[in-house]
């Protein structure tokens, strides 16, 4: 007996001018084993076209001849309307100009009243039933697939623009420091007391330093792309390395003006790991920070144990990051808001960086933010040496 996923009798439509016909189909049908199909029956082709419109059956047995119109105009009319149930053309004698036809038309079969049997019948609509889901299979695949794809090039076209803005980026971050060195080389030049020379080198110190941060975040992304980077394992106390990068990070605090704050752990906990890339990773963070926290407010790093992990967190008072970028930061070349005037506003690899550094040590990675003006938090996790 057939049936459908639904486990239901397959409902078949019938489409033929002549009611002896419909008799003698309704006979096959019930000479079939069980009770597997119902017979809808539609004389004229108009009332074919509703019928097929409301999509109520899993299989159309259809005439070839419907008065002045065909089933292959039946056929096509349907189709053209977007019907993809199966349809079983039938006919009084055999044709092959017909059958061609109809099978080109999109017909699952073409059968020959006078030849026709409950047999023959029912493994026509088996064979159409199990044609229609392989299609509908194929369609859904196909849809999906298109779908990955349209993913994919969205992808591509978003990594596209992100590194044309990244290399506009680049080209303004290390043209900007070249302006106050040649100034300062000037000075140097014309200055007669040691200490506007002094003061001249020390724009060109800061500066040079700002040049070489970026030159060497961007190795770093490189060495990491390319499976190059090692890193150097010991066992050692994370505050040691937060300490360093606070030692790093304080300068552009402190010029940023705002309210910083260590919590240290309860206790030492310690950690396997290369203490100078933790180090990175923190003062990344921290400066992260001190770029989008506007003048007076506040910047917090804080460890403490949890399970067989540490967690690290950075918190500050700043921008914060609206819910559309959130999924985003921590890929190359994003930045919270490009708009932003300032000095330090880097090349949005910063973020970047930290992620594929803890995804090294084992760790993880997350960002906190209740949106725009609300400050943000990120944490990092690690697995304790002894956890």
């Amino acid at each position: 007996m057939s049936k459908t996923a639904a486990d239901r009798p397959v409902r078949v439509l019938l489409v033929d001018d002549d009611r002896d016909d419909f008799l003698l189909t309704r006979d096959l049908l019930d000479e079939i084993p069980g009770d597997g199909y119902t017979l809808d029956w539609v004389s004229d082709y108009e009332s074919a076209v509703v019928a097929f419109d409301k999509c109520d059956h899993d299989v159309a047995l259809v005439d070839y001849l419907l008065g002045a119109r065909t089933g292959l105009d039946l056929l096509a009319e349907v189709r053209a309307n977007g019907c993809k149930m199966p349809v079983i053309l039938l006919t009084g004698k055999a044709v092959w100009e017909v059958d061609h036809a109809a099978l080109g038309g999109g017909a699952a079969d073409f059968l020959e009243k006078g030849r026709l049997d409950a047999t023959l019948l029912e493994r026509s609509i088996r064979y159409s039933l199990q044609q229609r889901r392989y299609e509908a299979e194929l369609e859904q695949k196909v849809a999906e697939r298109t779908a990955e794809l349209e993913r994919a090039n969205t992808a591509l076209t978003d990594a596209d623009r992100r590194k044309d803005e990244f290399l506009a980026t680049l080209a303004h971050e290390l043209r900007n420091p070249l302006a106050p060195i040649r100034n300062a080389l000037e000075i140097m030049k014309l200055a007669q007391n040691p200490d506007g020379a002094a003061a001249a080198r020390g724009i060109v110190e800061r500066q040079v330093n700002q040049m070489v941060r970026l030159i060497n975040d961007l190795l770093d992304v490189s060495r990491i792309t390319r499976g190059k980077l090692e890193l150097k394992l010991e066992t050692f106390n994370v505050a040691e390395a937060i300490e360093a990068s606070v030692e790093t990070s304080r300068p552009l605090l402190d010029e940023a003006h705002l309210v910083f704050e260590v919590r240290p752990a309860p206790r030492p906990l310690r950690v396997a790991g290369d203490r100078l890339r933790l180090a990175q990773v923190f003062s990344n963070l921290l400066n992260n920070a001190a770029k989008y926290t506007e003048p007076g407010g506040r910047v917090t790093i804080a460890s403490a144990p949890a399970g067989p992990t540490v967690v690290v967190t950075v918190t500050d008072t700043g921008v914060g990051i609206p819910p559309e970028v959130l999924p985003n930061v921590f890929e190359l070349f994003t930045q919270v808001d490009r708009n932003l005037d300032r000095s330090q506003g880097g090349l949005g690899i910063g973020l970047a960086l930290v992620k594929r550094l803890v995804e090294m040590h084992k760790g993880s990675v997350a960002v906190h933010s209740r949106g725009v003006g609300r400050g943000s938090e990120f944490e990092v996790r690690l697995p304790l040496a002894d956890g």
